[in-house]
Parts: structure tokens; C-alpha cells; sequence
């Protein structure tokens, strides 16, 4: 079971031999571990990309392609959790990372079919209409771009959509094919003198910061003076630490997604991101495809401990295509071949860990994005590379990543 972004792109076509011994390691090759090694190479340093499939085949894979604000949460939830100061430095940082991303895709002319086109943020409930509104308040408040979109108006902004309260749309929002995308930049990184070793399945790793010993299952070995955990849930199992056992948590997320539409049909739906219910529901069309996925709260235990991502829940499709017949009657009837659920890693405080690993000297982490790889590992990739080769990074938001927070 693989995602159609997986059977549509072009295999990565510029993967090495495992080198003897690199400055850097960077175990996992996607978003975030290929993001890391493109700074890295950038600023001279030997740097290994080792990946245990190919790049891009897990969650960087097999998400639905948007680039969202705020981390899927309505604005004025993001204040209430962590505080005025801490919310602007977040959304300021997502907004950051997409001006990176979309600077880096202009760079190497990567073809990845990137719109910068928004988001839409539907209300599933008066409910939650009343939280837009409370959160476009605040976006106004603080000169950020939006648009409040009454329900007398929606219907100009989706035509095909029914029974939704109202929407928030935020200009700084994207959609892109994410595969496509990464490989894009695995090449940058390989042109800028990165390694990217793919079919490189890491089982330990041994020695100590400056001399590091990473041990593949099928009997090949690396040395490196530093290393980058950049494999989202699987890196727990190689943290000697014990930082990422206690704090990172797997959960599955499920997309399913139709055949190419009508052309009639696509017009009905903006070609930008969207989503619904606190955006637990989130969709788009891609290349004539409606594409949706979310539901996991649906079925017990919401799908968390899970790490296989060729099975999925049948009850979870079942719920997508009954919300897709109740908000969408254009598409009731229409058939969802297609089926991929992707593996991706939570922290406690919602917010992923950039930085050293304490307790375990020239270890670095990269990972548990919470479902907003996309939005935030490019930049991050960046700081993390000023972090390794200065010292430290100048971002303000850095801090709020760091995994020291979770230490013992």
C-alpha cells in the first residue's frame, strides 16, 4: 500500500555507494533528514544521508502535500496553549519555513507543483465558527494576512461544499506534491556534495561523539562525528539516551483519494488547502483528484501506537467517505480507489524536537512534527545545521523546540 505521490514520482536518481566515513550522519531521508543535509552541504560539511528505503518513502511520502499555518490549530487555541509571545514565534517560524521552502524549490527548479495559493479552514459547527471568528480577531489583531469567509459567502470559495458554518482563509498556506518535492531536494543536497545512501536500514549505533560507529542490518558500517536523528518514531529504537522512548509517540494517519475528476467537477473546489473540524479533516484536489484524509479519531484508540503503514482501518475509510457524501453531494457515487496511510510522531506539547539530545553528546534530533513535517523541517533543517557548525542558531523560535525540555 504506497500513496499515489510514491507511484507518480520519478525515482531518486542520484543515490551513492555508503561512504567509508562522513562529518555528519543524518539517519532518515526525508523531509527533515534531506532538509538538514541541504544546509549542511551548503556550508561545506561531509554529510551522509542514510536511508533505510528510498527517499521520501514513509511520512514525508505519504501525507496529502499541504503547507499549513499554526499547526493546524485555530489561532487563538495556539495563544491559549502556549502564550501570546510563544504563539507569534510559532506562526512567524511556520511562516519562515515556507518562505525557505518555496525560495529553495525556486533555486533548483524543482517540479513539484507547488501553489501558494492559501488554506481554507472550514467550520464543521457553529461552534466552531464562532472559534474562526475569535481567531481571525486575533490574526487582525496582529496584522497577519486572512480572510473571514461568512457562510453567505461560501459558496463562492467551494462551490461543491454543503453544511459547513463558515470559513478562515489564510493567505500563507500551500499545496504541493511532496515527493516530487523532497527528491527535488535530495538532488540540491547531492549537488552541493551530500551523500544520499538510500536502502541503508540503520541497526545501531556505537562509539562516542567524534567517533561514531552507524551499523546497517546487512553488515556495512560508517563512521561519523556526529549524528542527526531525523526517522521520526523509528529513531527511538537508536537513542542511547532514552529521550525519545519517554517523549515521542507513534500515530497513523489515512488518505484515501479518487480517480481524476470532470473538469466540471474540479472547478467546484479551490485549488488550495483545505480542511475541516479543528483540521482533523483535511483535503484538496490534486491533479483532478479529490484527495482527503483525518477520521483517525473516530475508531478507538484514535490510532495511536501504530507503526505499520501498508495496513489501515476499514471503518476510518468508511468514515471518510460519509463525510466526503455529506459535504460533498457532487462526489456521491464517485469511487476512492486509491488508499495509504502514513506513520507520524507526536510529543507531548504538540511541538517537535530540533537540537542536541542530552545525555548523549554530538547526537542531534530532527523529528515528531505531530503531522506538520511539511511546515516546519526545512527551516528547521536550517537551524539545526547552524546549531551543528556555529554553535547555535539565531531564530527566537528555536528554544521552544528543544529537546532539553523533555529531560529528566
Amino acid at each position: 500500500m504506497t500513496s499515489l505521490w510514491l507511484r507518480e514520482a520519478a525515482p531518486f536518481a542520484r543515490g551513492s555507494a555508503l561512504p567509508a566515513e562522513a562529518e555528519v550522519a543524518i539517519v532518515g531521508g526525508g523531509i527533515a533528514g534531506i532538509a538538514t543535509a541541504v544546509h549542511l552541504a551548503e556550508r561545506g560539511v561531509r554529510t551522509a544521508v542514510l536511508e533505510q528505503r528510498v527517499v521520501a518513502a514513509r511520512a514525508s511520502g505519504r501525507n496529502d502535500g499541504q503547507l499549513l499555518l499554526g499547526l493546524g490549530e485555530h489561532y487563538h487555541r495556539i495563544h491559549g496553549q502556549f502564550g501570546a509571545e510563544k504563539a507569534r514565534l510559532l506562526w512567524d517560524f511556520l511562516r519562515d519555513n515556507h518562505e525557505a521552502l518555496r525560495a529553495a524549490i525556486a533555486k533548483a527548479d524543482i517540479d513539484c507543483d507547488l501553489q501558494r495559493s492559501g488554506g481554507l479552514r472550514l467550520a464543521e459547527t457553529p461552534h466552531e465558527w464562532t472559534e474562526l471568528q475569535t481567531a481571525a480577531a486575533l490574526l487582525a489583531a496582529e496584522g497577519k494576512p486572512h480572510r473571514l469567509v461568512p457562510p453567505a459567502e461560501l459558496s463562492r470559495w467551494l462551490p461543491a461544499g454543503v453544511a459547513f458554518h463558515g470559513a478562515l482563509f489564510l493567505d500563507g498556506e500551500a499545496i504541493v506534491q511532496p515527493v516530487r518535492m523532497v527528491r527535488g531536494l535530495a538532488a540540491a543536497a547531492a549537488a552541493a556534495g551530500a551523500t544520499i545512501v538510500e536502502d541503508a536500514d540503520v541497526a545501531s549505533i556505537e562509539g562516542d561523539a567524534g567517533d561514531f560507529r552507524l551499523h546497517l542490518r546487512d553488515g556495512r558500517a560508517v563512521r561519523a562525528a556526529i549524528v542527526v536523528h531525523c526517522t521520526s518514531t523509528l529513531a527511538r529504537s537508536l537513542d542511547g539516551s532514552g529521550l525519545l522512548t519517554r517523549t515521542v509517540f507513534p500515530f497513523r494517519g489515512q488518505i484515501v483519494a479518487t480517480d481524476p475528476l470532470p473538469a466540471d467537477v474540479v472547478r467546484q473546489f479551490p485549488p488550495c488547502a483545505m480542511s475541516s473540524n479543528f483540521c482533523y479533516e483535511y483535503f484538496r484536489v490534486a491533479d483532478s483528484r479529490f484527495v482527503i484524509g483525518g477520521k483517525r479519531w473516530s475508531v478507538p484508540g484514535e490510532q495511536l501506537g501504530i507503526l505499520d503503514d501498508d495496513g489501515h482501518h476499514p471503518q476510518i475509510t468508511e468514515n471518510l467517505l460519509a463525510y466526503v457524501h455529506e459535504h460533498f453531494p457532487v462526489l456521491r457515487g464517485v469511487a476512492f480507489p486509491h488508499l495509504w496511510t502514513g506513520i507520524m510522531a507526536g510529543t507531548p506539547d504538540g511541538l517537535p524536537l530540533v537540537g542536541a539530545l542530552p545525555g548523549a553528546p554530538g547526537q542531534f534530533a530532527l523529528l515528531a512534527f505531530n503531522g506538520y513535517g511539511l511546515s516546519f523541517a526545512f527551516l528547521a533543517g536550517r537551524c539545526l545545521a547552524e546549531q551543528i557548525v556555529d554553535g547555535a542558531s539565531a531564530h527566537p523560535a528555536m528554544p521552544l523546540f528543544a529537546p532539553r525540555r523533555f529531560a529528566e
